[in-house]
């Protein structure tokens, strides 16, 4: 005798009928839609965990850039000079307490002549600072032969910005860095060596010195300001062998650009949602140096 099974009754064919084509196309709009809203839930995410970390390694850059610039400021050696009762006549009415008049400071020349203090314009700083070598070793003027070698405590030192489109070490130092590659502003500049050694090279025309000596300190910085403040208003020009003395405070501004991991700027500000553009960052410095301003110039 055969075994036969049961006969289905016609609920339970029913109960186990199959999704109908209407509930799968509901089923896949609604994954279709929250996938979507996931994945622009994360993009947002990581656009904004990108723009806060380029934001935290700008300020890193600027920090490290303004601290290094405040050392060598803060180093500056100045000697002030004894004028006579008629030139110091001379200078006040020359002067006038806080203009430059017509005068014109060249940074690429006053090596040859400047010993102490500093010369800027309002995109370029030079300072003779007084620093003594770490390994306290010296060569005489005669026995020095690389740009490594001091002959003394007394250094060089030169902030500006490296362009395609300047002239001079400037221009010098861009061309080098890009190879032809790029326009505009390559970074900020720095130049520092024995000042003996430096100024030999700039009384002797010889450029090859110079730009050994010149360092690319920050290719995200596309603009350096400069302004002296000398106890009543801000210049944008400063010549301490001029006015016998030192500022009472400089004040920097850099600005800074985005990078891509090449070093290169990205540019892209009209493709990309989260582009940070170009922040701004300024500090000023004092000068322990300077001489207090009598209080009746102040009033």
């Amino acid at each position: 005798m055969s075994y036969r099974p049961p006969l289905q009754s016609s609920s339970d064919v029913v109960g186990r009928r199959g999704f109908t084509l209407f509930e799968v196309l509901i089923a896949v709009g609604l994954t279709s839609i929250l996938m979507a809203a996931l994945y622009s839930a994360m993009d947002i995410y990581f656009g904004l965990q990108l723009d806060s970390h380029e934001e935290i390694e700008r300020h890193q850059i600027a920090r490290a850039v303004l601290r290094q610039m405040t050392r060598d400021i803060q180093s500056v050696s100045f000697t002030e000079q004894e004028l006579l009762e008629e030139e110091e006549t001379e200078e006040t009415d020359e002067l006038d307490g806080n203009a430059y008049g017509e005068s014109q400071i060249d940074p690429e020349t006053v090596s040859m002549t400047y010993t102490s203090g500093l010369v800027g314009t309002l995109t370029d700083l030079q300072l003779f600072i007084s620093r003594p070598d770490p390994t306290l070793s010296y060569v005489s003027a005669q026995e020095l032969d690389t740009l490594d070698q001091r002959t003394g405590e007394l250094m060089l030192v030169r902030y500006l910005l490296a362009d395609t489109s300047s002239a001079g070490l400037a221009g010098k130092v861009a061309d080098r860095e890009v190879l032809g590659s790029s326009d505009g502003p390559v970074g900020l500049v720095r130049m520092s060596g024995d000042l003996y050694g430096l100024s030999s090279s700039f009384d002797l025309a010889e450029e090859e010195p110079q730009l050994a000596a010149s360092k690319l300190l920050a290719p995200e910085v596309t603009s350096v300001q400069f302004r002296y403040f000398d106890g009543i208003a801000w210049l944008e020009e400063w010549d301490s062998t001029e006015l016998n003395a030192l500022p009472r405070a400089i004040e920097i501004v850099v600005t800074l650009r985005s990078s891509d991991p090449d070093g290169q700027d990205s540019g892209e500000d009209d493709q990309d949602e989260y582009f940070l553009p170009e922040s701004t960052h300024r500090t000023v410095v004092p000068l322990p140096l300077a001489i207090p301003v009598p209080p009746e110039e102040v009033l």
